[in-house]
């Protein structure tokens, strides 16, 4: 009995010391014209525990971009706020946004007390913004993606690898009150589930990959990309 209470304390140390995390919410009307506003935020989602001052120093390293229906790309300067870094944009037609955001260039960690060795992090976030109706399906951006869409059933749930589905990918799923669901994909890579409340919902992933390599003169025994996309039910 012993030795299993351990070994699930070991299981789950990665996970209870990494629960800090980042994540995206858009604010704005809605309207072609009218700015809207993209924050990031750093701390614990499933109890609203927000990082302050500077805690957010580091996060420059986050760049954001938004893709429009037509895959054309538009960079968001950030800037740096007491409780989060923000940008603007303006959509100019009616659509589907996709709000995209991406740190390939963190310098190489020793997270040994976190179980996980020396690693490359990897750190990709994701949000959608709607501005009247969307004409096209959604398509994946980042190397490791969750992609979520209202349903008449719930939120669907589509995950890739490098725009590949990601079959047997566990997503961990936040709402805004703090509820945790971890669901599995299947080969196609999909899931869904049913939200409990409305609110802004956080849903992430990671995979390790165990290839050796140097960065920035650097070396480190895996690579870490984690992904988390937000979507708000109203």
């Amino acid at each position: 009995m012993k030795n299993t209470i351990i070994l699930l304390a070991l299981m789950l140390m990665p996970f209870l010391s990494e629960a800090h995390g980042y994540w995206l919410e858009v604010k704005g009307s809605g309207k072609v014209g009218e700015p809207a506003k993209i924050q990031i935020f750093y701390g614990e989602y499933n109890n609203q525990g927000r990082m302050k001052g500077k805690f957010l120093d580091k996060m420059n390293e986050i760049k954001i971009f938004v893709v429009d229906e037509a895959g054309n790309r538009t960079d968001v300067p950030t800037v740096q706020t007491e409780t989060h870094w923000e940008g603007t944009f303006t959509p100019k037609t009616e659509g589907n946004y996709q709000v995209l955001g991406v740190n390939e260039t963190r310098e190489v960690q020793d997270w040994a007390k976190h179980n996980l060795g020396i690693v490359r992090p990897m750190q990709y976030l994701r949000t959608n913004y709607m501005v009247g109706k969307a004409t096209a399906a959604t398509k994946p951006n980042n190397y490791l993606d969750i992609i979520a869409t209202e349903s008449d059933n719930g939120i669907n749930l589509n995950a890739f690898k490098n725009n590949v589905p990601a079959d047997k990918a566990k997503l961990t799923i936040i709402s805004p009150d703090g509820w945790e669901k971890v669901k599995v994909t299947s080969e196609r890579g999909r899931t869904s589930f049913v939200p409990n409340v409305k609110g802004i919902y956080l849903i992430e992933a990671e995979w390790i990959d165990k290839t050796p390599g140097t960065y920035k003169d650097k070396p480190y025994e895996s690579i870490r990309y984690h992904t988390e996309t937000t979507i708000e039910v109203k």
